[in-house]
């Protein structure tokens, strides 16, 4: 299993909401991010996994609005 610290979290919600509104994003992040997850093929736990999913929702919603 993976578990993502506060940092980390942060850093794969912002490249995803950035992927989804088609915004820049760091190539490095990326592959840093990507790292974390090749370790393991196991389920990934996040401790900010609520409120990740609620912020990412909120910001999906507010670039289909604005569109």
């Amino acid at each position: 299993m993976i578990v993502l610290n506060d940092s980390q979290a942060f850093i794969v919600e912002s490249l995803l909401t950035k992927m989804l509104i088609r915004d820049s994003y760091s190539i490095s992040q990326l592959e840093e991010a990507i790292g974390w997850f090749q370790n393991e093929t196991n389920q990934v736990s996040c401790p900010f996994e609520q409120v990740w999913s609620k912020n990412l929702a909120e910001e999906i919603v507010r670039q289909l609005q604005s569109n």
